[in-house]
């Protein structure tokens, strides 16, 4: 029998999960697609996620055993013990006028907009600690490095945003990336599946496992992770600023991570990909959809959609592909600013990172090697990193990324010049 680690990441609209080895290949992966569309009580879900997935991978591994459990997910979701949940990405009121921190305004919009449910509540968490606390009991906070203690929160910001002492203590102990929670207790090995007794890690935040699991963790690497949203990474050994760059440390000490958000790339593929469903009357991968526009003159293409809708598609292909282009370029320039060396390629990660044709018109755009990694999903790989290191398997995040992250393919430009 081969252990693994079961990796688990909550996304907002699934939960994916691999048995991971020690090796840079997940051994099985499963996705548990969200079925509440309300979202108000989300979190109630993951748990059913987790059996979902389990019940898969182990109909395609079933000689594997779990040696531990790491989780990620996103994050400032909030959540409160009986589940209601405030996603991240959702507005809500807030009167926070504190710059600093990342949660605070989240914090108080879930009190504004669940009173009841916040007064009642003993402790009020995050993504992935919600789910750590359904499986163990543990009730803890992921503090992915200690400067991010004022992105999250302190008592005196805590107290500077009228939060009394009581609401304070709603609010977990901060544990380092890695920390061992507890371990899968009975009612939750009942509703999973799972083995009671499992050892459970905390991951940590999902953009820090997902860098982690691209080795975006030295001076000048960079990463995109690509989704419905897009965020170029890139690791830098000193801050640096600049208009639509976020820079947040490392998890790495000394290092940070300069990031530029692009929010709709997936998503508007997605809206033109269903354009095309309704016209052809059937479904089309976003693979084929993409061979089908820069494959158009090639002979043989079956052209299955009208000039028009091709033209549109077009369009939208040059818009994305300038705002990842635009992206970079902004990394770039800040990058020379600060005298930092320079991006000279990145490593893709996310669903986009499968599909062959549109990683290459990434990389023809901005004319820079582009890597594919052994697992795609960063995230896992993260969690897999974090895991192995809390087991002793190596002695440091840099080690355990150099072994467990390894590239599958290097994409390189077919056209010579550069867009500086």
């Amino acid at each position: 029998m081969k252990d693994a680690i079961l990796c688990i990441d909550i996304g907002t609209s699934s939960l994916k999960a691999a048995y991971m080895e020690d090796s840079p290949k997940s051994l099985a992966f499963a996705r548990y697609t969200f079925k509440d569309t309300t979202k108000q009580k989300a979190a109630l879900e993951w748990m059913t996620g987790v059996k979902a997935c389990l019940e898969e991978l182990r109909m395609k591994q079933p000689e594997v055993g779990i040696e531990a459990i790491c989780i990620s997910g996103n994050g400032p979701t909030i959540v409160s013990e009986d589940g209601t949940t405030l996603l991240w990405s959702r507005p809500v009121p807030s009167t926070v006028t504190d710059k600093d921190s990342l949660f605070l305004n989240r914090i108080d919009g879930f009190r504004k907009t669940y009173p009841l449910e916040w007064h009642e509540s003993t402790s009020v968490f995050s993504g992935p600690e919600y789910l750590i606390y359904s499986l163990t009991g543990a009730k803890v906070t992921i503090l992915p490095e200690e400067r991010y203690e004022k992105i999250y929160w302190t008592d005196a910001q805590l107290k500077a945003e009228g939060f009394s002492a009581d609401e304070a203590a709603k609010l977990p102990a901060f544990v380092e990336p890695g920390a061992l929670a507890g371990k899968v207790n009975k009612q939750a090995a009942e509703l999973t599946g799972l083995t009671e007794g499992t050892l459970v890690f905390c991951g940590a935040p999902d953009f820090i496992v997902a860098l982690i699991g691209t080795d975006t963790l030295d001076n000048g690497l960079m990463c995109d992770r690509a989704g419905s949203s897009e965020g170029i990474n890139l690791c830098t050994s000193e801050p640096i600023y600049a208009p639509n760059i976020r820079t947040l440390p490392s998890i790495i000490p000394g290092m940070w991570n300069a990031s530029v958000l692009i929010p709709d790339t997936g998503s508007r593929f997605a809206v033109f990909k269903d354009k095309v469903e309704k016209e052809i009357g059937q479904k089309i991968t976003h693979k084929n959809l993409v061979a089908l526009l820069v494959d158009w003159d090639k002979e043989g293409t079956e052209k299955i959609i009208s000039e028009e809708l091709r033209n549109e598609g077009l369009t939208v292909v040059h818009d994305v592909t300038h705002q990842l282009w635009a992206a970079v370029n902004i990394l770039k320039q800040a990058s020379q600013k600060a005298k930092i060396p320079l991006p000279r390629s990145m490593t893709i990660t996310g669903g986009q990172a499968l599909n062959e044709k549109w990683t290459q018109v990434k990389c023809d755009t901005l004319c820079i090697p582009i890597s594919v990694t052994e697992c795609v999903d960063a995230e896992l790989v993260g969690d897999n990193v974090l895991a192995r290191i809390a087991l002793g398997y190596y002695d440091s995040i840099e080690e355990a990324a150099f072994a467990l992250v390894k590239k599958a393919k290097t994409y390189m430009p077919t056209v010579p010049a550069d867009h500086d």
